[in-house]
């Protein structure tokens, strides 16, 4: 067997210093994240608070929401003293804080109807609202009831959403279904807010914390939109 000769010495010592250098590179671009579909897909820049900004600047229309006007200027006021709103990724993070948000405002809001209707005396019942009114109250701690347990499924539901994966195999409902989901919680909480809103006689004493209730599920339901990436405005889904 003839000797390795000077030339294929440095022939070979050439082609090993290529494929280390061509190692090298695969390893730093991995790294870098171009292989990775979650890197591919991701919003440079928009986390935290400019996430928030530009959530909340999405909001366009009012069509979608009902009740109470949502604004651009409601959501950054709602969002930014979240600790998790502040630290977001994606607009998913957003919808999981503006969820329970909304369940928390129903709790809030059906322990005040109760207590109204059950009034300061504990043995009185209706606590003197007409017989009307009363009924409105009872519906209302049960579309406050609807807005708190809708609001844990639809949770479930947007914590298991992968925003990085797309198409059939992706393991994500279909966005229809989120926003099922949380238009049945906005329904449940306007549902209140609207019987309240034309009975004076009780508008006073539940008024704060219904609109409120009704506000933060509307808030829901646009930042699950943000979240599928579908447009606030009027046209379909």
């Amino acid at each position: 067997m003839a000797a390795p000769t000077a030339t294929t010495t440095t022939v070979s010592s050439a082609l090993a210093a290529l494929l280390l250098c061509a190692a090298a590179f695969l390893a730093a671009d991995a790294a870098s994240g171009r292989h990775d579909p979650k890197a591919r897909q991701a919003k440079p820049g928009a986390a935290g608070a400019d996430l928030v900004e530009s959530a909340c600047a999405n909001i366009t229309t009012t069509s979608r929401y009902k009740g109470p006007e949502l604004t651009a200027d409601f959501c950054t006021l709602t969002l930014y003293p979240e600790k998790r709103a502040m630290s977001a990724r994606h607009p998913r993070d957003l919808a999981l804080v503006a969820l329970d948000l909304a369940r928390s405002a129903a709790a809030d809001a059906g322990a005040e109807v109760g207590y109204a209707l059950r009034g300061p005396a504990a043995d009185d019942d209706e606590a003197g609202w007409s017989k009307d009114t009363a009924l409105t109250l009872r519906y209302c701690r049960i579309d406050y009831w609807a807005v708190a347990r809708t609001a844990r499924v639809c949770r479930a539901m947007v914590r298991e959403y992968d925003p990085w994966v797309e198409g059939h195999n992706s393991g994500n409902l279909l966005p229809y279904t989120y926003l099922e989901c949380a238009d049945r919680m906005m329904d449940a909480a306007f549902s209140c807010w609207n019987h309240i809103s034309f009975d004076g006689e009780v508008k006073k004493a539940v008024w704060k914390q219904v609109d409120a209730a009704a506000s933060l599920a509307n808030l829901a339901r646009a930042m699950v939109g943000q979240m599928l990436g579908i447009p606030d405005d009027d046209g379909p889904y």
